[in-house]
């Protein structure tokens, strides 16, 4: 199995950078960090994004400003045409356009670094950040073990370093078969 670090495109204001979701009713704003933690959410009214977003061009794939995944039909498409099923779809309108999004909380938490291979620091005592203990602070050289991941799964975060996306061969097909946009990919193992 191949694996893929999807990340930050090249050409970073040549795709929107999204703000925050806020609530229609409510303007509750949600953190961006609630959305890489692994867990379902349960929000129960509209969301909308209205304010200006950074970059040029709309895509299939949007980071947000604290790096929660913004996805459209396409792009669910392909988890779907993969059979992947662990993950929550939270409605989202982009204003001023009215785009249709969803925020896409990704479910599956796998720790799956070889950390033979990989270079790395974790955070410690010393650090002073209990919430964080054990969890890796720094990712120098990240290299996966693709026998940790359930062949099932085809879309998730990195237990202990939540910023990182991984994908696989097979999800990197259908991206590529159905030509979507918004992301790089970064080959980890």
């Amino acid at each position: 199995m191949n694996l893929y670090d999807l990340t930050w495109p090249k050409a970073k204001n040549k795709f929107l950078l999204f703000y925050e979701a806020t609530e229609i009713d409510t303007g509750l704003a949600y953190d961006d960090y609630l959305f890489k933690c692994g867990k379902k959410i349960d929000i129960k009214n509209p969301l909308v994004i209205d304010k200006k977003s950074w970059g040029e061009y709309f895509a299939d794939f949007h980071h947000g400003i604290g790096d929660a995944p913004y996805v459209n039909e396409r792009f669910i498409d392909c988890l779907k045409a993969v059979g992947e099923t662990n993950y929550q779809l939270l409605p989202v309108t982009v204003l001023p356009e009215e785009k249709p999004y969803y925020i896409l909380n990704t479910l599956n938490m796998i720790d799956c670094v070889d950390r033979e291979q990989s270079v790395f620091t974790l955070w410690t005592e010393e650090d002073n950040r209990p919430d964080k203990l054990g969890d890796f602070h720094r990712l120098d050289k990240m290299i996966l073990d693709p026998k940790m991941i359930p062949t099932e799964v085809h879309f998730l975060r990195l237990k202990g370093f939540k910023s990182i996306t991984i994908v696989t061969k097979a999800l990197v097909e259908e991206f590529k078969k159905r030509k979507i946009t918004g992301f790089e990919l970064i080959s980890v193992g």
